[in-house]
């Protein structure tokens, strides 16, 4: 594993939890002025990895959130972006460029500037513009890969918003989802390897609900980032209404539908989740169900990032690949500054 693991991705997903704990308490520093009380919207401006805080927040709390949020992967703001509108420029590196001219287009649009980053050009443009930013040390991810950065990214986002008002979130409920994690990790671990066993050698295409739509988007990236495979998802209820009618062709299809299920979904949900395997079922397709241990929303939410991370290296591994190369990505981006 060692050959196959040189710059640490297994121990960057390892301390996915410390990761959690770290930026929670750096968040606590975080002041935010008076005049961003009166947000109207959210704007979430982030890519790849630096994004999923944004996929999270939109589903783990559709429930409670009172204003709009709005993941934005492009290098322009939506038109409706305004003074009431709080930008969140979310990069690890600090260095992307959709988000970098996002912030431009955003102070020109004169909406209110926050950010969440490992320093950068971001850091230096959040200080030039005197706006209050979350800026974080990744002690915890020694790969240096952007992507393995979870926790800083996902629960970083969660504890910006909530220094910001617009969330409420305590620390005893962090702090008991934390350590629900930690608890369960050998079992998460244990899964994740059985789960990789199985969908080696197919497409596979994750299905989830509710709460826990966001980490259908995460779990697809990082099949294709960390194991190199192609993967796809959908959400339920909305896939019951067309996809099921797409597992007839072609004949030779490799597909294995993974389902993040859970005891907190809404009786309706969990109906549908047993109907929809009764249809793959009857198509021929393999499928497999996970479903994270937690207490509480939030706790399933990290239960299944780190399930997530576990399974797509395992798989990574299972192939034979270093999980922290992306040639490709890194062509491209090559390509680009031609």
């Amino acid at each position: 594993m060692d050959n196959l693991d040189p710059k640490n991705v297994l121990g960057s997903t390892e301390m996915f939890a410390l990761q959690c704990k770290q930026i929670w308490e750096e968040a606590k520093k975080l002041e935010f002025p008076s005049e961003y009380q009166n947000i109207e919207n959210i704007i979430v401006c982030g890519m790849g990895g630096s994004a999923y805080g944004g996929y999270i927040i939109s589903s783990l709390f559709k429930d409670k959130l009172k204003v709009p949020i709005v993941s934005n992967n492009d290098y322009t703001i939506p038109a409706f972006a305004g003074e009431n509108t709080l930008v969140v420029l979310s990069s690890y590196s600090g260095s992307t460029e959709e988000v970098l001219s996002c912030a431009q287009k955003a102070k020109e649009a004169g909406c209110k500037l926050t950010a969440l980053t490992g320093g950068g050009k971001l850091e230096e443009f959040l200080k030039d513009a005197g706006a209050p930013a979350l800026i974080f040390e990744p002690k915890h991810n020694p790969s240096g890969q952007p992507r393995l950065g979870t926790g800083y990214m996902v629960l970083g986002m969660i504890a910006l918003l909530n220094r910001s008002g617009i969330l409420s979130v305590s620390d005893k409920e962090v702090a008991k989802a934390i350590s629900e994690l930690e608890t369960d990790t050998e079992n998460i671990k244990s899964k994740a390897k059985e789960m990789s066993e199985k969908i080696k050698g197919f497409i596979p295409v994750i299905f989830s609900a509710e709460f826990l739509g966001g980490n259908n988007h995460i779990i697809r990236n990082q099949f294709n980032e960390t194991s190199k495979s192609f993967s796809a998802f959908a959400p339920l209820p909305e896939l019951n209404h067309h996809l099921l009618e797409g597992f007839k062709n072609p004949e030779d299809k490799k597909l294995f539908v993974l389902f993040i299920s859970s005891d907190l979904y809404s009786d309706k949900l969990k109906k549908r989740v047993e109907l929809t395997k009764d249809v793959i079922e009857k198509n021929n397709v393999s499928f497999d169900e996970y479903k994270p241990a937690g207490s509480s929303k939030l706790a399933q939410m990290l239960n299944t990032l780190a399930f997530g991370g576990y399974l797509t290296l395992y798989l990574a591994f299972s192939y034979g690949l270093d999980p922290s190369l992306i040639p490709w990505v890194d062509y491209f981006k090559a390509q680009m500054e031609k």
